[in-house]
């Protein structure tokens, strides 16, 4: 017959053992769920922040060619003029050279700019071309095309005027070997037109190595690496593959990827795929002229971690048992108290909830094992704490990031469905950034972008200030700041002005700034609040350009 300490015993050893067997389960189950998630979330994230580089590049070459159509076609005295006065063409075209070539000086990765005129009604070569060619050297005015000489349908010779200007909008085109300056180019073209009628379009062709180079830099775990392609899986940039490869011509297994880009699905989700033979999983986000950079990694390098801590878990939990088995026979009674709360914290973890505190104070393996228990929630939590400043916050300037903007917008529609929200959008765009780079160095421009970031927080220190692009931030205006924004704009240039007297000129600032405030009756999602003050930030932009253009003429 067992006796009751026996029983009791026995009771106890099996309570300790099943609460080991929670608090590990738990332990494993949500380990194995937070590092599936960061894996997903790490190249989901390095994954949108090399697509935000890469459409930050796209997007200052397309500014660039933006603001030479708008001044082409603001300086277009006329339509007749252009079509009947071979003089005034020449004039014309004379005025925009200087600041074609100047445009072209202040790209990044320009090789050539021209500006071609209609031929139904103008010379066969009428317009300007402007290429370097060498690599390295300047400018040179050479002959444009002649556009006589080839059929309209000829795409490869001059499919970079008919494409564009029969499609009606501005295009980039398909990435092209240039054999003259033996480099990969891809163009950025814009057709111009006037009262209904073809002016000509305005292109750029940029060296492909700019974008190639910032991919040759990704790397993620010990192999993975990025690469570039269009929506039809042909590769644009790959460190095996050559470009033009089809993807599906050289794996068949990757013939389902090809099928997925050209959905152009992506999310906070891995895509996996095998390739080689090597079971792989990828992250992939759609560029805004049309590419899909993907982010790669073998699957036995992503679950690494996992297995090495889920291992540690499994091991941890036996020596836990072993522990338990020779201990329990002579602390039963001490046992009891803390192995209720354990069992009661293990049944919180097991159902997310990591506020969880262990107040067992006693000095012996229960009490390693709660201390344990507890620094592991403690981890976990500032682990989560980590990933989520990650997700959420930009490294460099301490504000809210692209991420956090896109959820903030997201929650604003919400309230725009629901009610009327009182809000306003300001966007502030760095002036000069690429000029502070290029002149001392990255360095210094990140000191720029620091200083700018400390003076719009400074004046908007009520509002959320987001970091959406490398030079540009939105702040979120409501209550009381919404009420002062005439107030705290004129702060800001007062901000802006007291910096820049004392200022060096390497930390020099000068911020183009645009307000939009939300209209219930015209703006029907929050995009269209950010487009009218992203447009009013050009605007302003452009205004300081013409002042310290007509300051810098100014004797």
């Amino acid at each position: 017959m067992r006796s009751i300490q026996t029983k009791f015993i026995a009771l106890i050893l099996s309570c300790v053992l099943l609460s080991a067997g929670v608090i590990g389960g738990a332990g494993i189950l949500n380990a194995q769920r937070v590092v599936d998630g960061d894996s997903a979330r790490v190249m989901n994230l390095l994954c949108e922040g090399k697509a935000l580089e890469l459409d930050a590049l796209l997007s200052r070459i397309e500014q660039s060619v933006k603001t030479l159509s708008v001044y082409t076609l603001d300086e277009l005295e006329s339509m007749d003029r252009l079509k009947t006065d071979p003089g005034y063409v020449g004039r014309y075209t004379q005025k925009l050279e200087s600041v074609a070539v100047n445009a072209a000086n202040n790209t990044e990765g320009a090789l050539a700019v021209y500006v071609r005129f209609n031929p139904e009604f103008t010379p066969p070569t009428s317009g300007l071309l402007w290429s370097k060619t060498e690599r390295s050297g300047s400018f040179q005015q050479l002959t444009p095309t002649d556009l006589s000489s080839f059929s309209p349908s000829d795409t490869e010779h001059v499919g970079w005027y008919y494409i564009p200007v029969k499609n009606g909008q501005a295009m980039w085109m398909e990435p092209y070997y240039n054999q003259n300056l033996n480099v990969q180019m891809i163009s950025y073209v814009i057709p111009l037109y006037r009262q209904g009628e073809t002016v000509g379009v305005v292109g750029m062709d940029i060296n492909f190595d700019v974008i190639e180079r910032m991919l040759e830099g990704i790397r993620i775990y010990d192999s993975g690496y990025a690469f570039l392609a269009d929506n039809q899986g042909v590769i644009m940039y790959h460190q095996d593959l050559a470009m033009g490869t089809a993807m599906g011509s050289v794996d068949k297994s990757l013939r389902p990827l090809v099928e997925e880009l050209g959905n152009g699905t992506s999310g906070s989700t891995l895509y996996s795929y095998e390739g080689s033979g090597v079971k792989k999983e990828l992250a992939f986000r759609t560029l805004r002229n049309g590419m899909h950079l993907a982010v790669t990694a073998p699957v036995n390098e992503i679950n690494a971690g996992r297995n090495r801590l889920i291992l540690q878990n499994c091991v941890a939990l036996l020596l836990i048992c072993c522990l338990s088995v020779g201990l329990t026979a002579v602390f039963t009674r001490r046992l009891v108290r803390p192995l209720k709360e354990l069992n009661t914290a293990a049944k919180k973890i097991a159902e997310g909830d990591l506020s969880v505190t262990i107040s067992t104070q006693t000095k012996d393996e229960v009490g390693t094992l709660a201390d344990s228990f507890q620094k592991t929630v403690e981890h976990l939590q500032q682990y989560i704490s980590y990933i989520n400043g990650l997700a959420y916050r930009d490294a460099m300037t301490g504000v809210k990031n692209k991420t956090a903007y896109q959820e903030a917008e997201r929650l604003m529609e919400d309230r725009m469905r629901t009610g009327r929200p009182e809000f306003a959008v300001v966007v502030l765009d760095i002036n000069g950034l690429k000029y502070i780079n290029d002149t001392y160095g990255h360095d210094f421009g990140d000191m720029l972008i620091v200083d700018a970031c400390r003076l719009i927080c400074k004046t908007f220190k009520h509002s959320p200030v987001y970091r959406i692009g490398g030079d540009e931030f939105a702040v979120i205006l409501e209550n009381d700041d919404l009420k002062s924004y005439p107030v705290l704009l004129e702060d800001f240039e007062k901000g802006m002005a007291e910096h820049n007297q004392t200022a060096r000129p390497d930390s020099h600032l000068s911020i183009a700034r645009g307000i939009a405030v939300y209209n219930s009756q015209s703006d029907l999602v929050f995009a269209n609040v950010f487009k009218r003050a992203d447009d009013a930030m050009y605007q302003n932009k452009a205004a300081i350009k013409a002042r310290e253009k007509h300051r810098s003429e100014t004797p």
